[in-house]
């Protein structure tokens, strides 16, 4: 068989942007809402490649997967994401330089994201964090992941299961300023690698139509199961990420913001007595996490202002509300709200009430602090500094 040309390959991209703004707008979109759709499409399809194309089981890179670049699936903030493809048969060395960031932990799938064939998900086979290494005086660190430990190693080893196709790791940093984010390699150990062939290269690219649209629909179907199983205003402890091999010891909060620019949301809720790591942020209604760079769409634990009686609040609305912890939703009309507490010893369960814009400070503590336009602004600045300080690739 012939190998596909261009123009061959490209058709098969052709109506996936369409098909798409069929199922999210079938009333009709308008050209900015097409375009946006066109514009996430095409992210998707870059991500595609970067993860699917261009990197195998038998030369395994850690390559970007969702980012403020790659915005789709509600991206954490916090979170630097990547991904690598791997054999479970095969032996890997992964290595690196721990840095300084609040953790870094790499989860076992056992499904293949990046292939329309293989993407259903399922509960993770493991997840390892880089802190139960041994780490050398700089950081370092070398283990080693294989189906059965080798003969005569006696440094770190990682089980890798039989169900493994693909290792998704998180970096998690609250001051994107001044935390270092980990350094981390992966090679393969037991074969030194060959050239993906033509015909590979072909087929996986084949792939990407399908797959850029399973993605993106996978999402937006979980929104809308999100509005009619968790409620509109309302956030709810989720089942539905840990099926999906959300980490293991991070507890979910998942429901839908539905507010006019004349209204806001405030959630309110008490901090567990210990807790790793805890974040809220807001997305739009294709599960988007909203543009973090230059809003304020998320706040960690590092970033939050907590209240004199030891409790959180935050506000979410279009308008700035000139307090700390605003989540800022944009123009979208509705979308989700998503919480999460990390190896806490207890889950707190959020509550959130709606209220007049106008009023929101009767709902707040008296002595919660105002936020000006110009340390807004500087809040912001500082935001988009840190967050291009990240090291995404």
């Amino acid at each position: 068989m012939s190998l596909p040309t261009w123009a061959e390959q490209m058709k098969a991209l052709h109506g996936v942007a369409d098909a798409l703004i069929a199922q999210w707008r079938p009333d009709g979109a308008t050209e900015a809402e097409t375009q946006d759709m066109n514009k996430l499409a095409f992210s998707i399809l870059a991500s595609g490649y970067l993860c699917r194309v261009y990197t195998d089981a038998r030369r395994p890179v850690f390559m970007p997967l969702w980012n403020y670049a790659f915005n789709q699936g509600g991206p954490d903030p916090d979170y630097v994401y990547s991904t690598t493809e791997v054999d479970p048969n095969g032996v890997y060395e992964i290595s690196g330089f721990r840095g300084t960031t609040r953790f870094v932990e790499i989860t076992q799938q056992g499904f293949d994201m990046l292939s329309p064939d293989n993407s259903a998900g399922g509960p993770a086979p493991a997840t390892h964090d880089l802190d139960d290494l041994t780490l050398g005086e700089d950081g370092s660190f070398r283990v080693i992941l294989s189906a059965q430990r080798p003969e005569g190693h006696t440094g770190d080893w990682w089980q890798l299961a039989p169900t493994t196709r693909r290792l998704l790791m998180r970096k998690c940093s609250c001051d994107w300023i001044n935390e270092v984010d980990a350094r981390v390699a992966i090679n393969r150990l037991d074969d030194p690698g060959e050239d993906m062939t033509p015909q590979e290269t072909a087929r996986r690219f084949a792939d990407m139509a399908a797959w850029v649209e399973g993605m993106i629909s996978f999402d937006m179907q979980l929104v809308r199961y999100y509005r009619e199983h968790h409620g509109v205003n309302a956030l709810v402890r989720s089942k539905k990420i840990d099926e999906m091999g959300g980490l293991p010891q991070q507890v979910y909060y998942d429901g839908i913001h539905e507010i006019t620019d004349d209204e806001a949301l405030i959630i309110e809720t008490e901090l567990p007595r210990s807790c790793r790591y805890w974040q809220a942020l807001v997305a739009d209604d294709r599960f988007c996490t909203v543009d973090w760079v230059n809003r304020q769409s998320s706040i960690n634990d590092a970033q939050a202002r907590i209240d004199s009686d030891g409790r959180f609040r935050a506000v979410i609305s279009r308008r700035d509300p000139g307090i700390p912890n605003w989540l800022d939703k944009a123009d979208y009309p509705w979308g989700v709200i998503q919480m999460r507490w990390n190896r806490a010893s207890d889950h707190p369960d959020p509550t959130i009430r709606k209220v007049p814009f106008d009023e929101i400070r009767k709902h707040l503590p008296a002595d919660t602090p105002v936020v000006t336009p110009q340390e807004r602004a500087e809040q912001l600045r500082r935001r988009r500094e840190g967050a291009q300080l990240r090291r995404i690739w």
